[in-house]
């Protein structure tokens, strides 16, 4: 009876480095935007007059569109970044926003999750990941290779067992390491 093969920790390590790599790009990028956009925001209060409400399988989403006004006076509409499967701001309701002075309907609440916490999520996934890839190859490394044919020294050596010129035509004995 065959017995079954076992994975090859490179290739889990290879996967899980892959991912760890595209996850901390990501959040990255994330982050690299999310500075740009703090860098360039002010913040105002707006008021949410209307709320776009998505529904999927097993899920509703909703964004609101805000009314503000810029610095320069003049009336701006924007929907926010984030979406939400919970909501909390209704109608008529005043929340403080950040508005990105170049592109004046690209808004986000002013709460620290709808700047920083994409980034993070992704982030932390990311080094998560590449931590249990390290931690897989080091486990892989202190394992014991695994004997193949080929590979296999001899344990004992022939010889003879004096030197003298009348026992060479003795049987060899054997001499362990």
């Amino acid at each position: 009876m065959k017995q079954p093969k076992k994975a090859n920790p490179r290739i889990t390590i290879y996967i899980l480095a892959f991912i760890a790599v595209i996850f901390v790009g990501t959040g990255g990028a994330f982050f690299y935007f999310a500075n740009d956009f703090s860098r360039n925001a002010i913040g105002v209060t707006g008021t949410v007059i209307d709320i776009s409400v998505s529904y999927s399988d097993n899920s509703t989403t909703y964004q609101p569109t805000i009314s503000y006004v810029d610095a320069q006076g003049n009336k701006q509409i924007g929907q926010t970044f984030l979406t939400s499967s919970s909501y909390n701001y209704p109608r008529g309701s005043k929340v403080y926003i950040l508005y990105d002075t170049r592109t004046p309907g690209d808004i986000r609440i002013d709460n620290w999750f709808s700047l920083w916490g994409l980034p993070m999520v992704f982030l932390g996934v990311g080094l998560l990941l590449a931590f249990i890839a390290v931690m897989v190859a080091l486990a892989a490394k202190k394992r014991k290779p695994e004997v193949t044919w080929g590979t296999i020294e001899p344990k004992a050596t022939y010889g003879y067992s004096s030197n003298t010129p009348e026992e060479k035509d003795r049987a060899p004995t054997v001499r362990r390491r």
